[in-house]
Parts: C-alpha cells; sequence; structure tokens
C-alpha cells in the first residue's frame, strides 16, 4: 500500500486530491498485482502524467487553433481548419474520436460522450464497454461513474492490466518505459514528463537511480509550476571553517597590527662600459715612444735627482 508521503513525494501538486485517492489506489493496485516497485514507479508516473497530479480527471480538450495543429494534425491538415474548431472542446472530441474505439461518426457525439476520464484517461465507447464488464459497473451507459475515485482508480488498473504493463514494468528499462507510454497514448506525447515523474517514483521507492544519464539524453523537462525537480542542484563545497578572531578583552585597546612595507625590487647593477681599445697603428706608436723620464735632457736629470736627494742636517 503506497503511502500518503510516497504519494505526495511522486506527485507534489496532489495534495488536495490525495484523501480522495490514495485508500482506492492502493486497492486498485492491490487487485491488479502492481505490487512491486518497478510496476508502482512506472503506474504512478504514468498516472501522474494524464491526469495532472490527480487534478484533471476528466479531459478538457479546449485547444486553440494552432495547438490543434501541434497536437492532432493528422485531423486538421490546415489552418483555416484548425480555425474553425478553435476552442470548442466538444466539437474537437467528437472529430478527432469519430470512427475509432467503436465510437460512431462526428454527428454521433461519442466522442465527446467517450472522452477521456479517471487517472489513468479512459478513452472509446470500447474501453468503457470492456472496464464495466470486467468491473461490473455500467460505464457504457453511465460515462460520468468514471469520476468517482473508486471506480476510477479501478479501471485505470484494469486497464493497465489488460495491455500487460506490469511485465513491461517488470523490465525497468527506458525501452520498456517508452512502450507502456506508446499502449497508453498511442505515441509518446509527453514523454519527457513521463520520465520525470518515473525518476521521482524511483527515488521514493528505492529502485536505482539511473535518470541523470536519460535526462542528459532527453534534455530539458518542462514540468508543471509548482513541481519541484527530481534532481537536486549540484552545491559547490563550503570553504574551509576559518580560525575565530579573539574579542579583545575589557578595557585593553587593540592596537592596530603594524602595515607592513612591501619589498622594494632590487635594481639592476649599471652594466660598465667596455675599455676604449686603441687601434693596431696607435698602439705601435705608443709602443715605439720612449718614457717620459728617458726624453728628458741630461741637466734635467741631474737636477731631479739633486732635488729628490735628503739635505744634511745642521
Amino acid at each position: 500500500m503506497i503511502t500518503r508521503a510516497q504519494l505526495l513525494a511522486i506527485m507534489p501538486n496532489a495534495a488536495p486530491a490525495a484523501p480522495q485517492y490514495l485508500r482506492p489506489l492502493g486497492e486498485a493496485m492491490g487487485r491488479y498485482a502492481i505490487d512491486r516497485p518497478a510496476r508502482q514507479a512506472a503506474f504512478l508516473a504514468q498516472l501522474a502524467h494524464e491526469s495532472g497530479q490527480l487534478r484533471r480527471v476528466q479531459e478538457n480538450l479546449n485547444y486553440a487553433w494552432d495547438g490543434l495543429r501541434k497536437v492532432f494534425p493528422r485531423h486538421f491538415r490546415s489552418d483555416a481548419e484548425a480555425q474553425a474548431y478553435d476552442r470548442q472542446p466538444e466539437r474537437i472530441a467528437n472529430r478527432v474520436y469519430a470512427n475509432r474505439m467503436l465510437n460512431g461518426d462526428e454527428a454521433s457525439g461519442d466522442g465527446w460522450r467517450f472522452r477521456g476520464r479517471g487517472p489513468i484517461q479512459v478513452t472509446g465507447r470500447e474501453n468503457y464497454r470492456k472496464a464495466g464488464q470486467a468491473l461490473g459497473i455500467g460505464l457504457e451507459s453511465d460515462p460520468d461513474r468514471m469520476l468517482d475515485p473508486a471506480t476510477g482508480c479501478l479501471a485505470a488498473a484494469w486497464f493497465w492490466h489488460s495491455r500487460g504493463l506490469n511485465t513491461l514494468a517488470d523490465a525497468d528499462s527506458e525501452n520498456g518505459f517508452r512502450e507502456i507510454t506508446r499502449r497508453i497514448n498511442g505515441g509518446f506525447l509527453g514523454l519527457e514528463e513521463r520520465i520525470h515523474y518515473w525518476e521521482r517514483a524511483r527515488q521514493v521507492l528505492g529502485l536505482p537511480d539511473f535518470g541523470p544519464v536519460m535526462a542528459q539524453r532527453m534534455g530539458a523537462v518542462r514540468m508543471p509550476p509548482g513541481t519541484r525537480p527530481v534532481y537536486a542542484p549540484v552545491e559547490e563545497p563550503a570553504p574551509a571553517p576559518q580560525p575565530p578572531v579573539p574579542a579583545p578583552k575589557p578595557g585593553v585597546k587593540s592596537r592596530p597590527r603594524p602595515k607592513v612595507k612591501p619589498k622594494a625590487k632590487a635594481r639592476a647593477k649599471p652594466v660598465a662600459k667596455a675599455k676604449r681599445v686603441a687601434s693596431p697603428p696607435a698602439r705601435r706608436k705608443a709602443a715605439a715612444k720612449p718614457p717620459a723620464a728617458a726624453r728628458r735632457s741630461a741637466p734635467k736629470r741631474k737636477a731631479a735627482a739633486r732635488r729628490g736627494k735628503p739635505r744634511p742636517r745642521r
């Protein structure tokens, strides 16, 4: 039995509907063997998308014309054709569901009468008839009984079981989940959002988390407003704690720390100029010239010698 806390962890916006749907949902899942974490995760993820987190259990089909061109391009092949059905839900349902699933033509009104209802949006006269027969409820004659939480949950679990989706859920793989989506939706509409809910359910129910790889491959997931992301943002490591600064004692003035002057950069020593070297002719001329003492005359040499002798004392 799924708990209220688990349900709200998977569908955070389902709080108003949780009291009406929690017990019927658990009973329906137990009746149709949706009792393993892998099955429960896939089942609840599909219900969360189809019902807008249990807030929309009846198909609206209130599309603008440009939305019709995107969602039902096979039924509205031109802008003019889609504009004729702009914001007319009943006419849109009768057109897109006509001559399908045992519905009559567009004029029969079966498309609107048997539009999607319940948490998994059971659609078409054929599915209403078979679900009613399996559950012992006259759903074909009274389609609105599908809006009752107990009936809607049983019909959703029956639909899941009738399509063999438990077996696909047991594979617990992306390919299996994609095939589940195709059998419910007929295509892959809203696949990114369904995978988002699937990863929520997997985390809540204790299954291995391989979602970030899928999320990266699938691209950004657009979720309804107010829905918390399934992956927590990457937090930067906290800075290392700094030692506490001791508080000054009362009555003692703290002295400001002396400012330390930055060391001056060492100046580069000037490069000594190279000595000028005389040219070879100048060197030969200087070598041939006698010293200054040799160039003096003889009398001058004698006078110089006498001056150099010390005088006798008297």
